[in-house]
């Protein structure tokens, strides 16, 4: 991960399928930071679960990695 200065201005896109708890869980983490976010239908090819994210157009991965790139900024 890239080095980061925290911005509530840090816009996220959000790929989700329907009853996804982890996606739930990732767009709850995303609103608690004042992140806004596009929500896309879908799981992405190159990512074996839901969701996937992507933070002002940096590949993130899913809410693991999610949650562990917002503890790093």
């Amino acid at each position: 991960l890239t080095n980061v200065t925290w911005s509530s201005s840090m816009k996220a896109k959000i790929w989700t399928i329907p009853n996804c708890p982890y996606c739930t869980k990732a767009k709850k983490l995303l609103e608690f930071k004042g992140i806004e976010y596009e929500c896309l239908d879908g799981p992405v090819d190159n990512w074996p679960t839901s969701p996937y994210l992507e933070i002002d157009g940096q590949e993130i991965g899913g809410f693991t990695e999610l949650a562990r790139y917002l503890r790093s900024i």
